[in-house]
């Protein structure tokens, strides 16, 4: 009976976002190009491509959009990319962080390809977000705001820089159109997600230093036996498998 009470009782709190989540995370562009290319999901040197490419081609865009390359309907194709891109990089952060590593009865047993790895394609992730927001900037040059005519392409990615790391009362200045408001709030709240995730990340990779009290050096053998502990479990389950 104590039993059922509690299965009745639970949180249905985080199984709801973990689903939000999960589904956001199957309607993504790389979900798409992983339904269309099974095989090539699977392989690490075309994941880091997708990174790689689509950090490119943010920078070119810039570029593209600012000197008037190409026509303004795919300059506005390129700016709706870029927030598909965004959206799909912070809902992918907050999978890593809240549902990928509890998939599994244990989460001791997810892995990551490398550290490092992990680390070098958020800060890719970051900067790709700057460029994809000062490309917007840049089709509001000529679209929304006249504030922005006298703008260089530089001027444009070091706002958008300053966007991303602080959020500045520059944000509600009265010379930005409504939807450039809103824009820049939005890149000022994914900005402060992604500089606080970065600085964890890093912080999380520096080694740890040594210690001289005797109650701290038993705790860190007993969180060192632990993992080993864990380590041999998650080797007997496969040796069974």
């Amino acid at each position: 009976m104590v039993e059922k009470k509690k299965t009745k009782n639970q949180s249905f709190l985080v199984p709801m976002w973990v689903f939000i989540l999960t589904i956001f995370e199957k309607l993504s562009l790389f979900a798409l190009v992983g339904f269309l290319l099974p095989k090539l999901r699977r392989k690490y040197w075309f994941v880091d491509s997708w990174v790689i490419g689509n950090l490119l081609l943010s920078i070119i865009s810039v570029y593209l959009v600012y000197l008037q390359i190409v026509p303004h309907f795919l300059s506005y194709c390129l700016m709706i990319y870029g927030f598909i891109r965004v959206f799909e990089i912070f809902i992918y952060q907050l999978n890593v962080l809240l549902v990928h590593p509890f998939r599994n009865e244990n989460p001791t047993s997810y892995t990551l390809v490398g550290y490092r790895r992990m680390t070098i394609a958020l800060v890719h992730n970051f900067f790709e977000i700057i460029f994809w927001f000062a490309t917007t900037y840049v089709v509001f040059q000529f679209s929304f705001d006249t504030s922005l005519e006298n703008l260089n392409p530089f001027i444009l990615i070091y706002f958008s820089f300053l966007t991303m790391v602080s959020y500045t009362s520059n944000l509600d200045n009265t010379t930005w159109t409504l939807l450039a408001t809103i824009v820049l709030h939005f890149q000022a709240l994914i900005g402060l997600f992604m500089t606080l995730l970065s600085l964890a990340r890093f912080i999380s990779l520096l080694p740890r230093p040594g210690t001289l009290d005797i109650s701290e050096q038993e705790q860190d053998m007993k969180e060192h036996i632990n993992r080993i502990e864990q380590k041999l479990d998650e080797m007997s389950r496969q040796m069974i498998k």
